[in-house]
Order: C-alpha cells, then structure tokens, then sequence
C-alpha cells in the first residue's frame, strides 16, 4: 500500500512539474504577443524640407517598402525645425523597426537606418549633416530642468569646444550628445566652437536639445 501511494505522490509531482513547464512556455509567448508602444519625436537639421518614414523591420525583409508613401510618419518637416511626434504601437516580439529620411521635394537623398525599441520609449530620431555625408541618429528624450536658467544639452556634427559662462565645460564628439548645462543669460551664456548661442526663444527652467554644427545653434528642440 505504501508502495501505492508513493507511485500516485511521484505522479502527481510529475504532472504539477509538467503543468508549470507549460504555464511558464504560455507565458513567454504572452509576453511576446502585448502590446507595446514608443513615441518618436523627429528633428530636421538638414538645409531642405524633410519627410520622416518609419515601419517594422523584419530580418527577410530589411529596409523594402521603408519608403513608400504609406511610411510617412513626419511629412513636409521644414529646414531646421521640429516635426510632429508619432506614437508607434507594436507587438512585444516585432520590436525592431526602420527610420528614414528624404528630401520631400525631390523624394532623393534618402537615408535610413535600423533601432530596437523599449516599451514606453520616448525619442528624437534626428537628421543631420557633416561635411556632405548624412546620417539619422535616435536618443531618448530626456529633463533636467532648473529653475532660472537655461538647460542644455548638445547633439553636435564635429568636436566643437563648448563654453558656459565664459568657461569651456566641454568637447562636443560627432553624432553625440553631452550631458546637460546650465546656461543663465540666454543671448551670450552659451558659446559653441567660437560661436554665441542664441536661447532667448525659449523659457527659463525648461530644458532643451541643442543641435549645432561649427557655425553654433541649428535647432532648439524643447525636451
């Protein structure tokens, strides 16, 4: 009897360990079947209008179809100004998704690239330019505000020296962005590779991403 009952305790074991395998098996597949969703922010540092496509990437499929009209998430972004921002829902297991970029006029000088996203992610994905080449980079948003000053931070095409109240606080590196600054007068606070920087457009205790080139301040993007 002993003997019995031992075989029927060994059973049920297997059975509750074979019942758990398959729970935790459902629940990864589940996890890889939620919905998940990023917001992208497009930032157009080019010298003509811009439009920002974006769509699901697939290993089989690359970049096909990127730039059909169907993929326009950002149209008619003017020269040095900010688009819309485009809220992108996916499922957990597609996350990997193509950026592109082309002149709206001319439907030419088309640039792309590839980005895994994280759920709830909030981005720039910016177009920029160094010495003829063009490229798309994406950072996350990001506030460090203060009140009453200016704070900033640099996404930069070169190495620039970066000066804050008359003192160099940093090196900018290409396709790069600096931690953020404290900047207090807005019209000569700022200096970037010789260049005074211009912040008077926006509010004291925000924060805002600068993108800048040898020539100092291309856009200002309020984070």
């Amino acid at each position: 009897m002993k003997n019995v009952n031992k075989g029927l305790g060994l059973a049920v074991l297997l059975g509750l360990s074979a019942a758990l395998t398959g729970c935790g098996e459902g629940s990864d597949e589940l996890k890889e079947q939620l919905n998940h969703d990023a917001k992208m922010s497009f930032v157009n540092s080019l010298d003509y209008m811009a439009d920002f496509h974006a769509k699901k990437r697939s290993i089989s499929s690359g970049y096909s179809g990127l730039f059909d009209s169907g993929s326009v998430v950002s149209a008619d972004v003017p020269a040095l100004e900010v688009g819309k921002t485009y809220s992108y829902s996916y499922k957990a297991i597609n996350n990997m998704i193509n950026l592109g970029v082309k002149d709206s006029n001319s439907g030419e000088k088309q640039d792309r690239m590839n980005t895994t996203l994280k759920d709830g992610a909030n981005l720039w994905v910016i177009a920029w330019e160094s010495s003829g080449d063009r490229a798309l980079s994406v950072i996350s948003k990001k506030q460090e505000n203060k009140a009453d000053v200016f704070n900033v931070r640099l996404f930069a095409n070169g190495s620039y020296d970066v000066m804050v109240g008359g003192e160099k606080v940093t090196t900018t590196e290409k396709g790069q962005v600096t931690g953020y600054y404290a900047v207090s007068s807005c019209a000569d606070g700022l200096e970037v590779g010789g260049n005074a920087v211009d912040l008077c457009n926006g509010d004291f205790g925000k924060s805002y991403l600068l993108v800048v080139d040898a020539n100092g301040k291309r856009v200002m993007a309020a984070e």
